[in-house]
């Protein structure tokens, strides 16, 4: 009896898991995150022309997901998608904190 209540409270904690993740309002903030990091790439690489190129394909990119992501349609994709969709978002991400933290330093000071 325990046990099947017990698996009934984590499939629920798992229903309510998938669907803070496939949920649209963060598909919004992780496009406003990644277009604040790309914004910062450029700043930190003012003079590389491939990274400000890239940038501002991210910045029209987000954007249009932002968009995307208040329509009625995106919720009619499946989960499925979404949650491919997520993990790209998530991988953009770790690119451009990569991007950020390889960036040359400002001054030749130690701070």
């Amino acid at each position: 009896m325990f046990g099947w209540f017990k698996d009934k409270i984590e499939t629920f904690k798992a229903q309510r898991k998938l669907a803070k993740q496939v949920d649209p309002y963060e598909f919004k903030k992780a496009a406003r995150e990644i277009r604040d990091l790309a914004v910062l790439a450029v700043q930190l690489n003012p003079r590389e022309r491939d990274i400000q190129k890239l940038v501002r394909n991210i910045l029209v990119e987000m954007e249009r997901l932002a968009e995307l992501a208040d329509r009625p349609e995106f919720r009619r994709l499946s989960t499925g998608k979404r949650l491919l969709l997520r993990q790209g978002l998530k991988e953009s991400r770790d690119q451009l904190l990569e991007s950020i933290e390889s960036a040359p330093s400002p001054t030749q000071t130690l701070q």
